[in-house]
């Protein structure tokens, strides 16, 4: 009985026994499967765990260090046929919020980078319009001359009146960017949200996206190098360490289970999966059941076998 058993299993009794366990659970109510404090301790445990582990760091940099070497001249492995839809999302029109804009460029940066570019804009404008004047410097009598050296003179007094009226654009400058960065940060955020110019933003954004797709991988890697790789691994773990290790962390992760399970109501994962079961859950079917035929032939399992059904 027990070897006929056995050959049963072998035979495809394991199938039928992965489908009944799989299908017990889909079946069965989301909250009677899941116990939202026992799910929460077992995750904030390994998570502390795994980030307790010293040889978490060392291994996320060694594979850090592996996918940097990999990099090889060409474009981001982006397919062709994410392009487009990637573009398209990006050029839609949009306008943000203008309130949420006006903060997030109201920053020194921001004023510090606009002063710069008009103060020197203004200052390079106004030499422009700073007339060549001089007088002759030469005379049929030569350089000795009275009238060559009136030239000279008079050439020289230019020269200390344009610097004179340089010094003084550069201060008025100064003190009128000083005044008015505020209000070009304001005009900035204006702009960037005025509906009028939201199709021309968008073509800005697919734009730079065009740019990110064709340039070259290792241009994007160096640019990775500048932020040093290994420094940011370091201090990613550390963040990792400090946020898993935070007092309330069991607690809020048991509140967004709970509320997960309570969103899903008496309705059962079936329910909740319903027109994904066909791809999703029937590769996983398949896995299992593939791999408890595997596990039936394997001598553990006859070993294990015969211990359940000594007397």
């Amino acid at each position: 009985m027990t070897e006929a058993t056995l050959a049963r299993l072998r035979q495809g009794g394991s199938d039928r026994f992965v489908d009944l366990l799989i299908d017990d659970l889909l079946d069965r109510p989301v909250h009677e499967l899941v116990d939202p404090a026992w799910m929460a301790r077992q995750l904030v445990a390994a998570a502390r765990s795994a980030a307790a582990d010293p040889r978490v760091e060392s291994t996320i940099r060694e594979r850090v260090q592996d996918a940097r070497k990999r990099v090889s001249p060409g474009k981001l492995p982006v397919p062709p046929e994410l392009r487009k839809p990637l573009r398209d999302v990006l050029a839609r029109p949009y306008v943000p919020d203008r309130a949420l804009v006006g903060r997030l460029l109201d920053h020194d940066a921001v004023r510090g980078l606009l002063r710069h570019l008009f103060q020197d804009l203004l200052v390079a404008f106004a030499r422009k319009l700073r007339p060549p004047v001089s007088l002759p410097g030469g005379s049929p009598f030569g350089g000795k001359s009275p009238l060559g050296a009136l030239g000279k003179l008079g050439g020289g007094m230019l020269g200390a009146v344009g610097e004179e009226v340089e010094r003084q654009v550069e201060s008025k400058a100064r003190e009128f960017m000083d005044a008015a960065v505020h209000k070009l940060v304001d005009k900035m955020a204006d702009r960037i949200c005025d509906r009028t110019h939201a199709a021309e933003y968008g073509a800005m954004r697919a734009h730079m996206l065009e740019v990110v797709l064709d340039t070259d991988a290792q241009t994007f890697a160096g640019e990775l190098e500048k932020l040093d790789p290994d420094a940011l691994v370091a201090t990613t773990a550390a963040a990792i360490r400090s946020y898993v290790g935070r007092e309330h962390m069991e607690a809020e992760a048991t509140s967004v289970i709970r509320a997960t399970v309570e969103l899903a109501g008496n309705r059962t994962p079936r329910a909740l999966l319903q027109g994904t079961e066909d791809h999703a859950l029937g590769l996983v079917r398949d896995l299992l059941r593939q791999r408890a035929r595997a596990l039936v032939d394997t001598p553990a399992f006859a070993t294990w076998w015969d211990e359940m059904n000594a007397p």
